[in-house]
């Protein structure tokens, strides 16, 4: 026993020990026992202070994340609904006048860390994780949207223009090509109430129709008036689809009703891609507005 207490706590002073040797044995006892319960006592305030730190830390991260999220979204939705107003004005007034809103970007997602997004909701918020789900997946439709919708834009416009040039051969069958086909063929030339009209051959019956039916033309303000071509559709179908036909009639004996034919078919082609490319492109936009739309309703349900 006196070994042990020897390699424990040092010798006694005698072999027989006195109470002042069980007076320093229990001394030590005590402040070793104590500084042990200390030492776990700080190390547990310690962890404990950190811990409230931490926890606080990550608080104090997690609102600035929502709030940073937040007010992007209300300047996101912002320009989301003026792209809405331009591009429902562009679909129902077809003026080929879009304005772009630049505003419209999803860089700020880059600096989101969307766990404190779920955090912010409660986990166990099914509801409000689905919504966030939603909204995120929505968003990220918009990291090309300006650049697609301006293609869109662009390529309808171009191709729109090559078919309205070859649309623009109306007016030779109206005018130029008329006309130079009135001064070989036509037998003499009168003045009829201040209207210079021209007289063809008995024999050609293709002239005739043709004259008839530019004058029926021409006579109809809702077609054509001093300020130019107003309706597309109307000249097309009743004037240049008419004049195919009678045209085909005369084909192949008649050169000049061949011309026209070929001409007419020119025209009616452009005037058929016109259509079709114009629908196509504003069923596209039609699905850009409703997609903003979606997005816009998603973003004010995350903000309500």
């Amino acid at each position: 026993m006196n070994s042990f207490f020897n390699f424990q706590f040092g010798e006694f002073s005698q072999a027989t020990p006195n109470w002042f040797d069980w007076f320093s044995l229990i001394s030590s006892l005590v402040i070793s026992t104590a500084s042990i319960f200390l030492a776990f006592y700080l190390a547990e305030r310690i962890y404990k202070k950190e811990k409230i730190d931490r926890n606080t830390e990550d608080l104090n991260i997690q609102n600035s994340e929502v709030q940073l999220f937040k007010n992007s979204l209300i300047e996101l939705n912002s320009a989301i609904e003026k792209q809405i107003i331009d591009l429902q004005s562009y679909i129902v007034n077809k003026d080929f006048k879009l304005i772009f809103h630049s505003a419209i970007q999803v860089d700020f997602l880059q600096f989101i860390n969307v766990k404190y997004l779920y955090k912010n909701a409660g986990f166990n918020n099914i509801e409000a994780i689905s919504n966030i789900n939603n909204l995120m997946t929505s968003l990220y439709t918009l990291y090309d949207f300006r650049e697609s919708l301006r293609d869109e834009v662009r390529s309808y416009l171009k191709k729109y223009n090559y078919h309205e040039s070859k649309f623009y051969l109306y007016r030779q069958l109206l005018y130029t090509k008329y006309f130079s086909i009135c001064n070989v063929r036509a037998e003499s030339i009168i003045i009829d109430e201040g209207v210079k009209k021209w007289k063809f051959h008995d024999d050609d019956k293709f002239m005739p129709r043709y004259t008839e039916l530019i004058l029926k033309t021409s006579q109809d303000t809702s077609i054509i008036d001093n300020n130019g071509l107003k309706d597309r559709s109307k000249l097309n179908s009743e004037f240049v689809v008419p004049l195919i036909n009678i045209a085909f009639e005369y084909v192949p004996e008649d050169l000049n009703a061949i011309e026209i034919n070929d001409i007419g078919n020119q025209v009616n082609s452009a005037f058929i891609d016109m259509e079709s490319i114009t629908e196509k492109h504003f069923n596209v936009m039609e699905s850009y507005l409703s997609n903003l739309q979606s997005i816009s309703s998603k973003v004010k349900l995350y903000l309500a």
